[in-house]
Order: structure tokens, then C-alpha cells, then sequence
């Protein structure tokens, strides 16, 4: 029973990291560089956009 549901929510938050990337391309004008949700490296914090989203309010995400 464990087993099913650590695959359910495997397979949730897999699901749910590939619509977000949808959703921000989608809300977006054009995003440089571009936005791929099969590859890692190009997004979250190493990216400027997402990293820009992802970065707590008490800090500037532009401040060098």
C-alpha cells in the first residue's frame, strides 16, 4: 500500500513540474532562454525567470 501511493505522488509532482512550465511559457510574451520541462538544468534557480519566482520576498532576485 505505501509503495502505491509514494508512485501516486511520484507521479503527481512529476506531472505537476511539467504544467507549471506550461503555465508560466503560457503567461508569458516570450521567455529567453527558452523554457523546456524535460530539461533540469535550464530551469528553477538556474534560470532567471523561475529562479525569479522561486526567490523569497525578502530578498531582490535582480540585485547582483
Amino acid at each position: 500500500l505505501q509503495a502505491g501511493a509514494d508512485s501516486a505522488r511520484g507521479d503527481d509532482t512529476a506531472t505537476l513540474k511539467t504544467e507549471v512550465i506550461h503555465w508560466v511559457v503560457a503567461n508569458r510574451d516570450r521567455i529567453e532562454p527558452p523554457l523546456s520541462p524535460r530539461d533540469k538544468q535550464a530551469r528553477g534557480l538556474g534560470h532567471d525567470l523561475t529562479g525569479g519566482l522561486l526567490c523569497p520576498v525578502d530578498y531582490d532576485w535582480g540585485d547582483s
